[in-house]
């Protein structure tokens, strides 16, 4: 956290543990085969790892918030054909966004095309998978920083009549001028991408300044020289995906206390996504509920889906209207 450098825990291993997560990677309590010599000799390589980082300062609320929030996650397990599946979250990374890989599985990029979300389904009979996906996240989440109140309804039809252009070409374009170049013509006629011009230009004079950036709602210092080859629009990337994590880690932390005693469980968080395993039996004020908190004050709206697996969703928003 301090150094903004990856720590690849997954890295620091013994061959017996490769051995017997590889070949029995369903097996459940597979720790408890492994002979407690080899955990040891674990445990002495990660503490010589932690032993460089040991006098460091940490971010106490942003540690404890990540870390218990994504263990909840981890434990709750997906199912995956007639077994139940875990994923595994790296927060070492170096912009801070988790990834999340175990056993063969990439769960933070699962195809939504190929088929590979088909085998995952729901543990209880009359269950269902059930995904809340942000509206337009990114561009929400700095327009909410840069006091930029869209209309309802959608984002890219809002652009799209900014640009002068369809639906799906406003979408185009506004990902292109977010994380790629932003010309001056739209610059000067987008008042939004105006204010992200501004802010990108702001953002960057401070990095060089001050040569450390403060995110904007954990409070964090990331230090310059822990970043290599930054320009300015690069900046602003790695500053998107710092908010979403940090907005994503707060929203978790006031949902998961109202949930984790109710039937179905938080399964899957994906950047911009939140993946459910519905009990029916909580009915749909506990949607309703998961809905709103979500949506944080309407400041971030969902689009819900349901299905029987995880690849053939049907979009049930207007459930909620």
């Amino acid at each position: 956290m301090k150094h903004n450098q990856p720590l690849y825990i997954e890295e620091i291993t013994t061959n017996t543990h490769d051995y017997f997560n590889r070949k029995y990677y369903k097996m459940r309590n597979i720790n408890t085969v492994i002979p407690i010599l080899k955990h040891l000799e674990l445990c002495r390589k990660l503490s010589e790892e932690y032993q460089k980082y040991i006098d460091l300062p940490i971010h106490q609320e942003y540690n404890d918030d990540i870390i218990d929030n994504l263990t909840y996650l981890e434990s709750s397990g997906l199912r995956y054909d007639k077994n139940i599946v875990f994923s595994e979250y790296n927060l070492y990374t170096s912009t801070g966004r988790p990834s999340n890989r175990f056993g063969g599985i990439n769960f933070a990029a699962l195809n939504k095309t190929d088929g590979s979300r088909k085998p995952f389904r729901s543990r209880f009979d009359s269950g269902l998978l059930v995904e809340f996906d942000y509206d337009a996240y990114h561009l929400r989440l700095i327009g909410n920083l840069l006091n930029y109140s869209f209309p309802d309804g959608s984002v890219h039809e809002h652009m799209a009549k900014l640009y002068s252009v369809d639906y799906e070409e406003a979408k185009r374009l506004s990902f292109q001028y977010l994380y790629g170049h932003l010309p001056q013509d739209v610059v000067q006629m987008n008042p939004y991408f105006s204010r992200v011009y501004d802010y990108i230009r702001d953002l960057w004079k401070e990095y060089n300044s001050k040569e450390f950036i403060v995110s904007d709602i954990y409070n964090r210092r990331i230090y310059k020289k822990n970043l290599s080859d930054m320009n300015a629009n690069k900046l602003f990337n790695y500053t998107i995906q710092l908010m979403e994590t940090e907005n994503n880690m707060k929203v978790l932390s006031k949902l998961i206390p109202q949930i984790k005693e109710d039937k179905s469980k938080l399964i899957l968080y994906s950047y911009d996504s939140f993946l459910l395993d519905f009990n029916m039996e909580d009915g749909l004020n506990y949607l309703k509920k998961v809905k709103k908190i979500l949506e944080q004050n309407g400041k971030f709206p969902v689009k819900v889906s349901w299905g029987l697996n995880y690849h053939e969703m049907k979009d049930i928003t207007e459930k909620f209207v």
